[in-house]
């Protein structure tokens, strides 16, 4: 499986599908998938259309949570794309609809889809799957959505990809399946191919110095209502401010995107950290997935040199065991993004393999993070960076 990348591109859907064209053209490899990703607001259905009509092959991607970017650098307000392809590759697409009322329904009937036409072509048996996932953040809790997918895929199938994001506005994301723009969905994507991909996750966050305990009393899915018996909202606002979070710039919703709770966990001093995503007039607040009854959360923070540190040990990781890398996916955490500012420009080259100068790279921030592999407890993440990778030869190293 080979990886090119195009952009970040600024400019309109008619130059962009030009670019595509001699970019294609000049690839020795045959694309099988292209990846966009875009910012809100963009007119998407014409990047789509001229993405599609450039490369005769499925388009899928999202909205991003405020950047996207390649091994060339990262922009917020440009469009990225990844072609994948090979001779040993194949790809089927699919779309989960109707996601919000019921994770499980909607990702069967979507895997089934996917399964029948994947059992109508010419399915190469003993070679390796993977799925990429593209969700709309505001339409699923994300350990819904990784618990229906672990139910749906055999075991030994590795998931990664991320819920799509809206420019830290929190009014709504936007997946893409061909030319279509779609919302209260999720975009699947099955790899067939040789390599093994080697996948990882790390955050560099822990929780807030001087940070309370909070006791989640009252709790449905993904929605907190009360952290000691008390409206959460309210709970979350008077630490945010105690702890000198607070700024005057900037909404609450996204300072709590910045400073999410971290759940005490039996493995050590590991949290499980989930973002608010909306807040509700009756103090609740909408996390991105879900956490239990009777958990004791704190709020985290992270500073800006154990960010970058963190990205890169995921490097080092996952790029390092491979003798030659031929591309590599990054689902970063929006949040990640925010706090790093301009310095973002470093995260992206610590992205970059350590053995050599460059790579292909496709990443984009977004409002959660997925990846399910072997030894994985969770599947569902955030304030974290998930990394895919494979190497060059049909036979990559063993990886996570």
């Amino acid at each position: 499986m080979k990886m090119m990348t195009l952009g970040p591109f600024d400019g309109n859907a008619w130059l962009l599908g030009r670019k595509i064209e001699r970019t294609v053209a000049e690839w020795k490899e045959p694309a099988r998938l292209a990846i966009v990703a875009m910012p809100s607001g963009t007119k998407h259905e014409e990047y789509l259309a001229a993405v599609e009509d450039a490369t005769g092959v499925p388009v899928v991607g999202a909205t991003t949570g405020g950047v996207s970017f390649t091994e060339r650098g990262f922009s917020r307000s440009g469009v990225t794309c990844a072609f994948l392809g090979g001779a040993n590759v194949e790809v089927a697409c699919t779309a989960a609809r109707e996601l919000r009322s019921d994770h499980g329904k909607s990702i069967r009937a979507a895997l089934s889809d996917m399964d029948e036409a994947v059992s109508s072509g010419s399915g190469r048996s003993g070679a390796t799957s993977s799925i990429l996932v593209l969700a709309d953040a505001f339409a699923c809790d994300g350990d819904d959505l990784v618990a229906a997918l672990r139910q749906g895929v055999p075991p030994h199938t590795r998931v990664f990809g991320g819920t799509a994001g809206d420019g830290w506005t929190f009014e709504g994301a936007r997946v893409f399946l061909g030319r279509k723009v779609l919302t209260d969905a999720a975009v699947l994507v099955r790899l067939t191919h040789r390599q093994r991909v080697n996948i990882d996750v790390v955050h560099g966050f822990r929780a807030a110095e001087g940070g309370r305990d909070f006791t989640i009393t009252d709790i449905e899915r993904n929605v907190l209502r009360t952290l000691d018996g008390q409206p959460a909202a309210r709970v979350y606002e008077e630490e945010l401010s105690r702890l000198g979070f607070r700024s005057s710039g900037e909404g609450l919703l996204q300072t709590m995107a910045k400073h999410a709770l971290g759940a005490k966990t039996p493995f050590g001093e590991s949290l499980k950290i989930r973002s608010p995503i909306a807040i509700r007039g009756d103090g609740a607040v909408v996390l991105t997935g879900g956490l239990a009854r009777g958990q004791v959360v704190r709020v985290v923070n992270a500073a800006t040199d154990a960010v970058l540190q963190a990205a890169k040990s995921l490097s080092t990781k996952v790029l390092g065991p491979l003798p030659g890398v031929a591309g590599s996916l990054v689902f970063d955490c929006a949040a990640r993004f925010r706090m790093l500012g301009e310095r973002y420009r470093e995260e992206v080259r610590a992205f970059l393999s350590p053995n050599a100068a460059s790579n292909p790279m496709f990443g984009m921030a977004c409002y959660g993070q997925i990846a399910k592999f072997g030894g994985s407890v969770e599947g569902f993440y955030n304030t974290s960076a998930v990394m895919v990778a494979w190497g060059e030869s049909d036979q990559a190293a063993a990886g996570g």
